[in-house]
């Protein structure tokens, strides 16, 4: 029978234009056993390719999210193009629609039910992107008590996003993507042993 490993905190990346570069740099710093699952959004389209370009660059499982996926530490989860996320009752689900949404998929919105699902273990990370996706999400995870970190403008190919958040809200911390990288590995760290054995018998 299928359980939800326990963990310390569950991550969400939201990126737009230039963040690719971002996200293969952040990923290649994260250890296999990753103690949290992480969700990755970038504004694309349907035939989006990002989990078959982001294998090669990570120690950790990366997979396509499906609708009503159970999410396990040590695995990225990648929203397919032109589809909305949201976190709800431990799990991911998918949908074509978010009202007053002009992006897909909406990074806000993914923010936003990690908030209200995970409250204090939600770490937020907004990477290079044009516009202002991300930044209200970005505000409800501090009221909740969780963290946002944010990828420095001046390394981010397109420096609205950061830029946006910083202006708005109380990032953690503001980094290049290797130390965002760096700054989760150490925050997470990597699953206990008997935990990880534990889950895997478990699927």
């Amino acid at each position: 029978m299928s359980t939800t490993p326990t963990r310390s905190h569950v991550v969400a990346i939201g990126a737009s234009a230039g963040g690719l570069d971002a996200i293969r740099t952040l990923i290649a710093e994260l250890p296999e056993g990753l103690a949290a699952p992480i969700v990755i959004a970038v504004h694309s389209a349907p035939d989006s390719r990002l989990t078959e370009i982001l294998k090669t660059r990570s120690a950790l499982n990366i997979k396509r999210a499906e609708d009503d996926e159970r999410l396990n530490n040590g695995w990225i989860y990648i929203v397919p193009g032109a589809t909305h996320a949201f976190f709800r009752g431990g799990d991911l689900r998918l949908s074509k629609t978010v009202k007053n949404s002009g992006f897909r998929p909406s990074i806000d919105a993914l923010f936003m039910t990690l908030a209200a699902e995970h409250g204090d273990r939600a770490i937020a990370v907004v990477l290079s992107g044009n516009m202002n996706d991300g930044m209200r999400g970005a505000q409800v995870i501090y009221d909740m008590g969780g963290m946002t970190v944010v990828q420095s403008p001046d390394e981010a190919g397109f420096s609205n996003m950061p830029s946006n958040v910083i202006a708005a809200d109380h990032p953690k911390e503001i980094m290049t993507a290797r130390d965002l990288g760096r700054w989760l590995r150490d925050k997470i760290g990597p699953e206990p042993k008997q935990k990880a054995e534990a889950t895997a018998d478990s699927d």
